[in-house]
């Protein structure tokens, strides 16, 4: 990578990929960081004819990248990949689009799982260098090039090997982007709170100002929250009682009517994300002798 000039690319513009990729394409238009949204069908269509429409805190503004492709021969070769596809499609997208990754590719994941390394090395063994990462915020597809961010600081945590040149770039082009050493501890604290959350809402329907009016859920929310410190102990990650009030607090940070993106992909009828936040817990938690009642019985509802 030339320290004058950065090629960055957004692989999946949904509801995370749209609010990484509206500043960036924004901040960086005609300028020495090139900004490609890869994306594709009615999504492509509607930037590379209208602009991205991005909603938040009651603004609307129409971006254009500086490109919008599907074609990995006319992408090139990436700088900076984010990845902001759902877990599910990892693997399929980064096959898809591996000719546009080399060995100095930055790759940094934003999904909402704690083994997103471990499902791109599935696929790329050796091919780029990761950051793993996540972001704390609730955006959603309203139509295919229409984001709306409903909620969420969108504060970004990064780890892996340092590159403070890649994380500079991001955060001048508007990002809220923070490197960590120790990035296992906030993902795992992150899925404190994604995993058994996605998983309540979705198995009673209800939302999050629904979820934190109801006692019995609350409670029930909890006592899965507990389920899964004690499964991250298991993988050297310690959680304490601290760390689950601070993720029951942060449901009152959202609009009583925010749902998960589980439960919105359960509505439409989409491929949703259960086997990474509700099937990989009792799995694993199964592995190590760890009883899940709590979990076993809102997967039992989930249908």
């Amino acid at each position: 990578m030339n320290s004058d000039t950065i090629k960055i690319g957004i692989l999946g513009i949904g509801g995370i990929g749209g609010f990484v990729g509206a500043p960036l394409a924004k901040k960086y238009k005609n300028s020495a960081a090139k900004i490609i949204f890869i994306c594709r069908g009615e999504t492509k269509t509607a930037i590379q004819n209208n602009g991205l429409l991005f909603e938040s805190k009651g603004e609307k503004e129409t971006i254009f990248p500086d490109l919008v492709s599907d074609n990995p021969t006319e992408i090139g070769i990436l700088d900076v990949l984010i990845l902001t596809s759902k877990s599910y499609s990892i693997s399929d997208i980064l096959n898809t689009y591996k000719d546009c990754i080399n060995a100095e590719t930055i790759i940094i994941t934003l999904q909402n799982v704690v083994n997103a390394k471990e499902i791109i090395r599935e696929t790329l063994p050796e091919v780029g260098q990761i950051m793993e990462g996540c972001i704390y915020v609730a955006s959603n597809v309203k139509k295919p090039g229409h984001i709306q961010h409903v909620g969420g600081p969108g504060k970004i945590f990064v780890g892996g090997k340092d590159n403070k040149q890649v994380i500079d770039w991001l955060a001048d082009g508007g990002l809220d982007i923070t490197y960590v050493e120790n990035i296992n501890q906030i993902l795992w604290k992150k899925y404190l709170f994604v995993a058994p959350v996605a998983a309540i809402t979705s198995a009673y329907k209800v939302t999050f100002g629904q979820l934190l009016e109801d006692q019995n859920l609350m409670y029930i929310l909890e006592n899965m929250m507990i389920e899964i410190r004690s499964l991250a102990s298991e993988n050297n990650i310690i959680l304490t009682k601290e760390d689950i009030e601070t993720s029951k607090d942060l449901l009152t940070k959202f609009p009583f009517e925010s749902k998960s993106s589980l439960q919105l992909d359960f509505e439409n009828n989409n491929q949703t994300e259960k086997k990474f936040l509700v099937d990989y817990v009792i799995e694993n938690a199964n592995k190590f002798g760890i009883e899940t009642p709590f979990y076993n019985g809102v997967n039992a509802k989930i249908i």
